[in-house]
């Protein structure tokens, strides 16, 4: 960790430029530019919004924290959105980065952290929105609000164990790219984030509760949602998987790393 914290500070200064190309570069051309950083999350929300509470007016009553169903979505949706993203970007970093890693000498570390701060920028917008809109709704429960960091912690050392681990695999063997996108679909569907923890079968629990991102999910909706301290299990199971992850990711990369320029 020591070692991991000293490079990204040695690449402090191309990691912000890779940070502020890598955000321009998904604008590049349009007439709105980085406006559309903004846009599209305040439109997704709306979206969902309308979607839910005026054409299905879908609701949740019993154990939820709130009648509005799009209010519970969004709580368990958005930090699945910025692990999802950033997770299939950072397994391709090494990749995506084949050009300068050739050419420049600089802690590789960096380009995982450029494709982390990249997608925390559109994470950090989608979670004020959310914030606003619970402010609006009156339902913001401030005094559990400060423990949303615990869930966010989490996601960012899951990102970064897949992304070094299995990035650097990727090197070798460019299958891992989709099959780490048919997993990550896969994985969305065995979380309850568009249905609720109580629809899972009892037979399957067993299934669900192997799954970090499931207590990740409910530790956000307890948080923000249902104004309730986080129980231990929904902090330490997924806490240890984080760390495992990340350890044997940043591992694998240490282990790789001099091969990437003849590989690249």
């Amino acid at each position: 960790m020591k070692a991991l914290i000293s490079n990204i500070y040695a690449g402090r200064h191309i990691l912000k430029t890779m940070v502020i190309k890598d955000i321009k570069s998904r604008y590049a051309g349009s007439l709105f530019g980085p406006l559309w950083i903004i846009a599209t999350p305040m439109y997704q929300i709306l979206l969902y919004t309308f979607l839910f509470s005026v054409i299905l007016r879908m609701r949740f009553e019993e154990g939820s924290g709130t009648s509005s169903f799009v209010v519970y979505l969004l709580a368990g949706l958005i930090p699945w959105l910025f692990f999802a993203e950033a997770t299939a970007r950072g397994i391709s970093a090494f990749i995506d980065n084949a050009h300068l890693i050739k050419k420049v000498k600089f802690p590789l570390e960096v380009c995982v952290a450029t494709v982390i701060i990249s997608s925390a920028v559109t994470f950090l917008i989608y979670v004020l929105f959310y914030l606003i809109m619970l402010i609006a709704m009156g339902i913001l429960n401030y005094h559990t609000l400060p423990l949303f960091i615990l869930p966010v912690i989490i996601v960012v050392l899951l990102i970064s164990g897949l992304s070094f681990g299995l990035g650097s695999i990727a090197v070798f063997f460019r299958d891992i790219t989709p099959a780490v996108a048919m997993i990550l679909n896969l994985l969305f569907f065995l979380t309850p984030i568009v249905y609720p923890a109580g629809a899972i079968p009892a037979n399957l629990r067993w299934l669900f509760n192997l799954n970090p991102f499931y207590f990740i999910v409910e530790m956000s909706r307890n948080v923000l949602v249902r104004g309730r301290m986080p129980d231990s299990v929904s902090v330490i199971y997924p806490s240890i998987c984080a760390l495992v992850i990340f350890f044997a990711g940043y591992y694998i990369f240490n282990r790789t790393k001099e091969a990437f320029k003849d590989i690249l």
